[in-house]
This record gives structure tokens, C-alpha cells and sequence, in this order.
């Protein structure tokens, strides 16, 4: 969507004093309670790891972990050990669950919903402390499977399309138009403020203002921390280096109080947010579907085939938790991000007029009469009437709205009669979603008013994205020529330690 157009929804709504639906369909998938885990964390200020965890499965209660120190690595392992149990028998782990990921095409898909971004990005960090870990535990191959699933779904998260992991404030985004800023919008307790904090434009202005106030993020408000936290870190310290059990456990619990309150609300507010869409009006978009089915698919090929080899004693080769590694593997999977955000977009513009309309407004797409089906079928007669300057010209292919699998290849366009010759790229009537294309040749087609959409290509992307990745049989490539750079410690440069060390007299 332009930047312009989404000013004017944001007028709109800011007119109505409410946010207003975006997209005639409910745009992205909400799993039954069975296959819905909500998920939330908390972390101490300057630390990666987690000192806090909430989650379960939507329509229970949450089961919320937290340590008293987030710096301890021992204590926080062992909470992420119990997280990652559920974690791992939720995506049906063989080592963890009675089922297995093979089934992806028979069971349901799992999904996994995160109040915002900074908690999607917790999945990498606990990918980092563990997919590689060497930590002397007994349960350590427990904590590497925590860390590859983390891994694996932080991958799957970025990639366009996807329905398995789900921010939260992203999806509302993605359902409405809110009238405020950006970057305002990030907050979910701010989203919900909006939808939920009263029936005028200035009680939910207020009730958003006020949701602000309180962090939604893994951060924990700053004054929160260092009031009412950090005392009592310091005092359960202390108890355990003076062996003090009653002071520590004392402090210990105070500690919990105030992150059991902190979990608890960001999982509620995420919870909140699943019951906002189930409960809107508005359909779900048919051509979901899709999308989760080729997820569960993608994501079985990243993730649960690994996850079963390594169960069965055969060494997975796990994603690297760092980088490609490869300029030849990050250009392959750039072409294929580029291919995969049309596709997706492609998908769901089919099955919601109002994406539709935006997708003209952009200047990709027509709308059209078909003014003659031709006897043989293989050649129609349209008349365009927007735009008024179409970019359409010979060999262009553009897809029925509706019906993805049916093209119409642009033989000849006439701008004096606003007229064009296409041919169709079908010959029998095609049924898609329970909808029916009639054949090519079918006079229905006369006189129907249309919508077409540009075609997003997705083959030449995915091509384009396997000639990237490919080794040349010349070797010439620059690639081929490019030596990493060898590692040094951050205290040693090319020649050695960068500040010799001082003798001791």
C-alpha cells in the first residue's frame, strides 16, 4: 500500500474516532486453541537471555518461569530446559511428543502467536545461547533442540507469506487502520486501546495513551526495574553469597511477583488480541488456505525433517544460527523473498476485493469488459476502463481476479478505443476455492466486468534464485575469488595482540 494511501485511511479513521477494517477478509490465519500457543518473554536490562517466560496454549491458563537473576546462565537454562519441552512437543518433536512432524499433511498446522518484534527476536537469541551450546548438562541436547526450533522458526518468521509464527501487533496492523503514527502502532497495548478502550474517539484515545504507559516489549519499563527489581536482585545476591535461604527465598519471591505480573499481562494482551480477530465480523480469506498449507510444508523441509533424522541418528544439517555463510545462498534466498512477498500478496489479493482496489491504485492491474469471446476460444475482445493509461503492452500476462491459475497473455493493446486482444491461457472451465472458471470459449465471459491483475512472476524468481545459488562450470565467477577473511580476537590484529601486556617487575 503507498504511503499516501494509507494517510488517507488514517484520516478516515481518525474521522470515524476509531480504527477502521483493512481488507474486506480477515487476512492471516488463527489456529484452533489446540494448535494456538501464545508465547511471551522478559528480559533484564543489557542481557539477551531470558529472565522470564510465559506461555500455553490459548484458552488456558499460561504457565509463567522466571529466575531471579537473568545473568545467571545455569538457573536461566533451566527454565528454558522446561520451556522447551512444550515447545518442542507442541511442534510434535518424535523425542518430545507421541506424533511427529512427518504428518504435516494430514494434522493440523501449529502456530505460534508473540505480542510484538522484540519477542520474535528473542527466538534468535535463545538460538545463539543454544543451538551450538557445549554447556555441561545432562539435559544439553534438550536446550540444542530448543535453540534449532528457535532458529528455525526466526528463518520461517522472515519469510513473506508464513502463518506459523504471528506477532500480534503485526496482525492487527494487518486487519485494520489505525489513526496514529507508525511507530506508535508497534504497541500492542496502544492497538488494543483503540479497539477496545470505549465507544468515542476521545475515551479511546485515552485508553491507548494510557496502554502506552506500561511496556509491551521483552525491556521491562526502566523505573520498574530499577525501584522495585533491582533491590531485590542485589538483596537475593547477597542471601546467596552469606547462604542466607530465608532471605533468599524471600527475595526470590518478590522477584517473581513483579515478573509473573509483567508475563501474565503481555500474554493476555496477546490472548486479547486473538479473541479481537475470531471475533470480527468480516470472513476469513479462502485463499488462506494456501498459504498455510505450503507453510506447513516449507517448514516441515526446514525444521521437522531435520528434527527426525536427528532423532533417528542421522546428522541433520541445521540452518547456521549467524549468517549464510555463502554470497551465493544469501542472493538465492533474497530472489526467493522477492518471489515468495508477490506470491503471498498474490494469494490473498484474489480473495479480497478491497486488496484488490489497492492493487489498482498502485498501478498493478486493470479493470475490463470482455467484449467478445472469439468462436475458438483462443482469442477475447476486451474494452479497458481503468485506468485511463494502462501499462499493459504485448506479451504481458495477467491473472482473472479470483482465479490465480487462469491467465490472459496480452496480444495487442488499442489506446485510441481503449480496446486490447488477449489470449487465454486456458482452455477448460478451472475450479479454484469452490469457484468456477468457465471455459475458455464459454460465452458467459461476454459482457462480464473483470478485474485483472498483474502476474507476480513467481516462476522467474524461483528460477533466478536457482542460477544464483549454482556453481559455474567456468570458474570464473568473482564469487569464486573472494577469500574470508581470516578470524581474529577482538584484543589482536593482523600482527599480533594489539596492546602488548604489561610485565609484572
Amino acid at each position: 500500500m503507498s504511503n499516501s494511501l494509507q494517510t488517507i485511511y488514517r484520516l478516515h479513521a481518525w474521522k470515524e474516532g476509531k480504527p477502521i477494517p483493512h481488507g474486506e477478509k480477515i487476512n492471516v490465519h488463527i489456529a484452533d486453541d489446540d494448535d494456538l500457543m501464545i508465547v511471551a518473554f522478559t528480559r533484564m536490562g543489557g542481557e539477551s537471555r531470558p529472565w522470564g517466560v510465559a506461555f500455553g496454549n490459548k484458552g488456558s491458563k499460561p504457565t509463567i518461569l522466571a529466575v531471579p537473576d537473568g545473568r545467571r546462565r545455569t538457573l536461566v537454562a533451566d527454565i528454558m530446559a522446561d520451556f522447551g519441552k512444550e515447545l518442542l512437543c507442541f511442534f510434535r518433536h518424535p523425542a518430545y511428543s507421541k506424533n511427529t512432524p512427518a504428518n504435516f499433511e494430514s494434522d493440523s498446522a501449529r502456530q505460534i502467536w508473540l505480542p510484538g518484534p522484540t519477542h520474535i527476536e528473542m527466538l534468535h537469541f535463545l538460538a545463539l545461547a543454544y543451538a551450538r551450546t557445549r554447556f555441561q548438562r545432562d539435559d544439553v541436547e534438550l536446550l540444542r533442540s530448543l535453540g534449532n526450533l528457535a532458529n528455525c522458526l526466526y528463518i520461517e518468521q522472515q519469510r513473506p507469506g508464513e502463518q506459523t509464527l504471528i506477532s500480534a501487533a503485526s496482525a492487527l496492523q494487518n486487519a485494520f487502520h489505525f489513526p496514529s503514527a507508525s511507530i506508535r502502532q508497534a504497541h500492542l497495548g496502544h492497538l488494543l486501546g483503540w479497539l477496545n478502550g470505549g465507544t468515542s474517539r476521545g475515551q479511546r484515545l485515552i485508553s491507548a495513551t494510557q496502554a502506552e504507559e506500561d511496556s509491551v516489549a521483552t525491556s521491562l519499563n526502566p523505573e520498574l526495574e530499577r525501584k522495585k527489581l533491582d533491590p531485590e536482585v542485589d538483596r537475593w545476591n547477597d542471601a546467596q553469597k552469606k547462604n542466607d535461604s530465608k532471605a533468599s527465598a524471600s527475595a526470590e519471591s518478590a522477584i517473581y511477583k513483579v515478573l509473573f505480573k509483567e508475563l501474565e499481562r503481555r500474554w493476555n494482551l496477546t490472548s486479547d488480541a486473538v479473541e479481537c480477530l475470531r471475533g470480527d465480523r468480516r470472513k476469513r480469506n479462502t485463499h488462506l488456505q494456501k498459504l498455510v498449507t505450503s507453510g506447513a510444508k516449507t517448514f516441515y523441509n526446514l525444521w521437522g525433517k531435520r528434527a527426525v533424522d536427528e532423532y533417528d541418528g542421522n546428522p541433520p544439517y541445521w540452518p547456521n544460527v549467524y549468517t549464510d555463510r555463502n554470497p551465493r545462498t544469501s542472493a538465492n534466498r533474497f530472489l526467493l523473498r522477492n518471489g515468495q512477498s508477490s506470491d503471498s500478496r498474490s494469494q490473498l489479493v484474489h480473495g479480497d476485493r478491497e486488496l484488490q482496489r489497492e492493487e489498482l491504485a498502485a498501478g498493478h492491474g486493470l479493470i475490463v469488459k470482455v467484449m467478445k469471446v472469439h468462436s475458438a476460444g483462443d482469442r477475447w475482445t476486451l474494452k479497458y476502463t481503468y485506468p485511463d493509461l494502462p501499462t499493459a503492452e504485448a506479451g504481458k500476462r495477467l491473472l482473472v481476479a479470483g482465479f490465480p491459475n487462469n491467465t490472459l497473455i496480452v496480444q495487442d493493446v488499442d489506446h485510441a478505443s481503449r480496446t486490447m486482444e488477449v489470449e487465454p491461457g486456458w482452455q477448460r472451465a478451472k475450479t479454484y476455492l469452490g469457484a468456477t472458471a468457465p471455459a475458455a470459449k464459454d460465452k458467459s465471459w461476454e459482457k462480464r466486468e473483470l478485474v485483472l491483475l498483474d502476474d507476480p512472476a513467481t516462476g522467474i524468481a524461483n528460477s533466478l534464485a536457482a542460477r544464483a545459488s549454482s556453481k559455474p562450470t567456468n570458474w570464473t565467477d568473482i564469487v569464486d575469488l573472494i577469500q574470508p577473511a581470516p578470524r581474529f580476537h577482538a584484543a589482536n590484529d593482523d600482527e599480533g595482540p594489539v596492546n602488548e601486556p604489561i610485565e609484572q617487575e
